[in-house]
């Protein structure tokens, strides 16, 4: 019997082990890299929250094919949100970003970044994405901002402004 109890013992060690890698595999693949941390973001971006209403489309081209688009925005208003609409974004290829928003008095300021702000091996080329983001509004004129920031694969990376509008929010 000794054998047989010494058997159940390494299965039950296998599975408690096994079990173990599968939640920090899960871990580690969650947005906030397991740690529990918040996210990278820039200063001056410390109390942005993250923008549950974000969208963003298949890869349709590269920045450096001729004529390819420039980045814009268009932002629309309903009762209490605003909707951006981000164009020709540019991104590596693959890349999946994530959007923060940032309220002032009468402003809103979106962030769009990397989820993963560290790649380990980052692709070596770039897509163009349609990105759509949605955030709550206080009613009146507000002015939207939106800023796109890079990976750090080439060094610290800092927000660059893509455009900005004003609204009426009803």
């Amino acid at each position: 019997m000794p054998r047989r109890h010494s058997m159940f013992s390494r299965l039950a060690s296998f599975r408690a082990a096994s079990i173990g890698s599968v939640i920090a595999l899960v871990s580690a693949c969650s947005s906030d890299n397991g740690s529990g941390s918040k996210p990278d973001l820039p200063a001056g971006w410390e109390g942005a929250q993250a923008v549950t209403d974000f969208a963003q489309a298949a890869c349709g081209g590269s920045a450096d094919a001729p004529g390819a688009p420039s980045e814009s925005i268009d932002a629309s208003t309903s009762a209490g949100s605003v909707s951006v609409a981000y164009h020709a974004a540019n991104f590596r290829c693959e890349q999946s970003v994530q959007g923060f928003v940032r309220t002032g008095p009468k402003s809103l300021d979106f962030l769009v970044q990397p989820v993963d702000m560290n790649p380990a091996h980052p692709a070596g080329c770039d897509c163009l994405y349609e990105i759509s983001l949605a955030a709550n509004a206080s009613s009146g004129a507000t002015t939207i901002t939106l800023y796109r920031r890079w990976d750090n694969s080439g060094g610290s990376s800092n927000p660059v402004e893509v455009g900005t509008t004003l609204v009426t929010v009803p």
